[in-house]
């Protein structure tokens, strides 16, 4: 099993227009062989002192069988699509793929 971690840091304000097309996307990507999960989340003020809070800032969360179905979702058309059509709101992508041991 593949794990995915996308913390994705937007322009200020920018973060409903990213989720209204993040929602159009994930309709698609959760179609695709070996996709397990795919969904957007936001912080969670728990009020904790070592939680940094970011209202522009979108984690994508996502679980997949296997390197091979990760791969070809990355090569798909509706990702390179929407990577066009979101390039100019997004500052910074830090992502963490992991696979269970």
């Amino acid at each position: 099993m593949i794990h995915v971690v996308a913390q994705i840091t937007l322009k200020r304000g920018t973060a409903p227009l990213f989720l209204r097309e993040f929602r159009d996307l994930a309709v698609l990507v959760r179609q695709e062989p070996g996709c397990m999960d795919y969904f957007p989340a936001q912080d969670v003020d728990m009020g904790l002192h070592y939680q940094p809070l970011d209202p522009d800032r979108v984690t994508v969360l996502e679980k997949w069988t296997s390197r091979k179905a990760l791969e070809s979702h990355l090569r798909s058309g509706h990702m390179r699509g929407f990577h066009d059509r979101i390039k100019d709101i997004v500052l910074d992508t830090n992502l963490t793929i992991v696979e269970e041991v």
